[in-house]
């Protein structure tokens, strides 16, 4: 319990389960916004396709990208890891050439959505 007590004042994602998930541990308020980070790529195949982030997909979270959505940003190179990641664990498949993160931003008004817009945050094609 002490442990969890401490985790949960000054600890982080990789504390878990003694730190917080922070993903998790979001309260928005009832006229507040939802915003909603994805990765999308264009593939070798001409498709514009939504990037599975999980173990199965590319091996990254959702959770690792919004936490390093500042660096992203920055330097969209970072994105190189799924680039990567696909190519290995999906040889046979077809390959991302560009990829684009984007946010959704949901306003609620009484916590009911209301309207819904998208950004490309960063994108970055493929060497």
């Amino acid at each position: 319990m002490i442990a969890l007590g401490i985790g949960s004042a000054w600890g982080h994602d990789p504390m878990f389960p003694v730190g917080p998930m922070v993903q998790y541990a979001k309260w928005i308020p009832p006229n507040g916004v939802v915003r909603s980070t994805t990765v999308w790529a264009d593939t070798t195949d001409g498709r514009h396709v939504r990037v599975r982030l999980d173990p199965q997909g590319v091996g990254v979270r959702r959770a690792d990208v919004e936490e390093q959505l500042t660096r992203i940003i920055a330097h969209p190179a970072l994105l190189r890891t799924i680039s990567s990641a696909q190519r290995r664990l999906h040889p046979d498949q077809p390959q991302f050439v560009t990829l684009y993160v984007v946010q959704d931003v949901i306003q609620l008004r009484h916590r009911e959505p209301t309207t819904r817009t998208s950004h490309v945050l960063a994108t970055w094609n493929v060497q």
